[in-house]
């Protein structure tokens, strides 16, 4: 029913081939002729430097006018609704919402739809859904990481390639060492959910995800028409359909498959940490490597054009290749049988002993489909109202109307509705323009004859083509530009002391002789030292209620200063009167767009995105201000997870990089060897994190401030 696609840059998955602007008009063009609808990725994190480049790309969009704009970046929310409200908003998983608070506070910003984060069990969805009536959307099939979505900085941490930057390494996937053994510790299955679309019909969720965006066509194929299946029977007789759907997605070569979240038990089952977990199905090994390619003995056919990837013991990442020519005794073949041994041409190194895994067969190229569909006019809106005498169709973006006397006639059975104008209107007559959003208002309950009424759409259209053209809209659009620069050279409020101040996070019940610091505790475990309560990133929906009561105890006790880790923690403190507000990791503050976004709700402070390197960083303090921290000293954990982790305490990888696994409630953590230490130059706020750090620490990093945050 909808197409999720990216566009070269800003998107969760940059190192996948996605689409050029003109590609995504045609295809968003081809999925309205066909009743689908398609979604534009805008998911990752925006540098302040960015800004511009957003605004050009969201202009863009306006004259393409995709059904909504999946978004994880506050300030890409923030130019949305300000500049571009015509465009849909979604919260993307990479957002974190997995409360009903969250989902209450995207709502509250103009979000029409939530992506849950991933790691959210069916009776927390059924409960949220029962409490909002925001649209939800369920991620059902496909790969799953094993952080939780949004705040993982491993892959960022081991060498600058960020997962909030759609540049995951996926160090997830590799192997590790601990004093009990070795696995694949942080590697899930595929997640698989076949026999639970009834349950997830009858909850009234809107829209099931299946990931594809890094996948073969024919294993978007084989999931899609398995779920369709699903969905397209009858109630009574899926039970009869299910034998065949699994028939069909046993076709689509992945990961060995797990149950969905239904409750906390099931994260239990998530990780099996004694397989290598390589997503395909493996056929054969490598036996030999030799120049420009390697000998492969086989278990299972194999054909030229097929995709496979080749897997280190290590767990390291392997290359993944397209097959374009193998050989037999030295003789070229297009088909290799199982059980013989044959040389395979590759450019990529190669480790003897290696696994070999068949990821996708050929398929049809459909690049010449693409470059052969049509160039679609620029959208334009339409606001129509019609009256006992005319009708005006006025052009917002314009700021031009059409208008004409018309008879009507008192509606004796069927009024004229809102649907049946936009129907007509939609007909553009032209193929400069198609329609984006079409508004109607109609007085009282009229009838107007449908020849009449085609009368009236030509006429429109005819003197909108006199009227205007589509460079005009397309300058139009581009003006809004104008705007978003002078707002990103407009600095935040001042809302609070210019003197620089040092936050100092502690373990609960710990103090410390650092004078003239504000001390932080968690707000479970506040004491008369406490000058600021920090919220918990991660609060499950039954545990909600725990957590208000603990707002309120703070602020009967006379805490006024309150840090938020998470969008839903906004939403609880909404109603608490004279308080200021931080927001600080893992809640991201890339660009003064995203602070602007929150200064509505009372933040007042805000600690920038951790993962930004020195240019970024000060770009950031100079818009920000006095509103500006920065976290100097902590030990970050780099992913948090609900799975079941079967390890726990020091861990390393084949690389020697080190270390700990710490269970913590309802999350596990991975704690890096090293702390984060950092001394910018710029004039802003500090903060120091003491709850998995000590002053100190001789194994210190100052993560991505020297390199670049790709």
């Amino acid at each position: 029913d909808a197409i999720y696609a990216g566009l070269p840059r800003f998107n969760a998955r940059e190192r996948g081939q996605n689409c050029t602007t003109e590609e995504i008009a045609k295809l968003t063009a081809y999925a309205h002729r066909h009743g689908r609808k398609l979604y534009i990725t805008l998911n990752t994190l925006i540098k302040e430097s960015e800004i511009p480049d957003i605004g050009t790309m969201l202009a863009e969009l306006m004259s393409i006018r995709p059904d909504a704009v999946i978004v994880q970046d506050l300030g890409v929310l923030r130019l949305i609704k300000t500049y571009f409200p015509e465009l849909t908003a979604h919260a993307s998983t990479q957002m974190g919402i997995h409360n009903s608070a969250g989902v209450r506070m995207a709502q509250s910003m103009g979000i029409e739809r939530v992506i849950l984060e991933r790691q959210v069990t069916y009776e927390e969805i059924a409960e949220i859904q029962s409490q909002t009536d925001v649209e939800l959307e369920v991620f059902v099939h496909g790969a799953l990481c094993c952080g939780q979505s949004g705040s993982c900085l491993f892959s960022s941490w081991m060498g600058g390639w960020s997962g909030n930057r759609g540049r995951c390494k996926q160090p997830c996937r590799r192997r590790y060492f601990s004093d009990e053994g070795n696995g694949f510790f942080f590697s899930p299955k595929d997640l698989y959910s076949l026999e639970d679309i009834p349950r997830l019909t009858s909850m009234g969720i809107s829209s099931i995800k299946i990931e594809g965006r890094m996948r073969r066509a024919d294993y978007v194929r084989n999931v899609v028409e398995a779920y369709r299946l699903m969905l397209d029977t009858p109630a009574a007789e899926q039970k009869r359909a299910l034998p065949e759907a699994k028939r069909i997605l046993a076709q689509a070569l992945g990961r060995k498959w797990t149950t969905p979240f239904r409750g906390e038990k099931d994260f239990k089952e998530t990780i099996q940490h004694q397989s290598l977990g390589t997503s395909g199905r493996l056929i054969g090994v490598v036996t030999k490597t030799q120049k420009n390619g390697f000998n492969a003995k086989l278990n299972t056919p194999l054909y030229l054009d097929d995709t496979i990837r080749i897997q280190p013991a290590s767990g390291n990442e392997g290359p993944s290749i397209v097959v374009t020519r193998m050989t037999i005794d030295m003789q070229e073949t297009r088909k290799v049988k199982a059980g013989q041994t044959c040389w395979i041409a590759c450019d990529k190194p190669v480790e003897s002993g290696s696994r070999i895994f068949k990821t996708g067969s050929k398929t049809e190229d459909i690049q010449n489909r693409v470059d052969k569909l049509p160039i679609p006019g620029i959208a334009l809106d339409l606001d129509i109202t019609l009256t006992g005498t005319d009708i005006t169709v006025a052009l917002p973006s314009l700021k031009q109307k059409w208008n004409r006397g018309v008879e009507t006639q008192p509606a004796r059975q069927k009024p004229l509705d809102a649907t049946r104008l936009q129907t007509e209107f939609s007909k553009t007559c032209t193929d400069a323009f198609t329609t984006g959003t079409i508004t109607v208002s109609i007085t009282d309950d009229l009838f107007i004859p449908p020849s009449q009424l085609k009368v009236l759409r030509r006429e429109f259209w005819d003197w909108c083509i006199d009227a205007t053209s589509p460079e005009a809209l397309r300058a139009a659009y581009n003006a809004r530009l104008t705007d978003i620069a002078l707002d990103a050279l407009t600095p935040p409020s001042p809302m609070q002391s210019k003197q620089e101040e040092t936050t100092l996070l502690l373990r609960p019940h710990k103090t410390d002789g650092q004078k003239k610091a504000i001390i932080a505790h968690p707000i479970s475990d506040i004491s008369r030292e406490t000058q600021e309560a920090v919220l918990p990133e991660f609060c499950a929906e039954p545990d909600l209620g725990r957590l208000i009561t603990q707002i309120q105890k703070a602020y009967d006790s006379g805490i006024r200063r309150y840090r938020v880790t998470s969008l839903y923690g906004l939403y609880l403190l909404r109603d608490l009167k004279d308080i200021k507000i931080a927001v600080s990791y893992p809640l991201p503050i890339c660009n003064s767009m995203a602070f602007k976004q929150l200064e509505q709700w009372g933040v007042s402070r805000a600690t920038a995105w951790v993962e930004l390197e020195e240019q970024a960083l000060t770009d950031l303090l100079s818009r920000l201000g006095v509103a500006g921290e920065v976290l100097t000293y902590a030990r970050i954990p780099l992913l948090s997870t609900r799975m079941e982790v079967p390890v726990t305490g020091p861990i390393q990888d084949a690389r020697g990089a080190k270390f700990t696994v710490v269970k913590h409630d309802r999350v596990t953590l991975i704690l890096p060897e090293k702390v984060l230490a950092i001394s910018p130059e710029a004039h802003c706020h500090r903060y120091i994190d003491l709850t998995y750090a000590q002053r100190g620490e001789k194994e210190t990093s100052t993560f991505n401030y020297p390199r670049d945050f790709a």
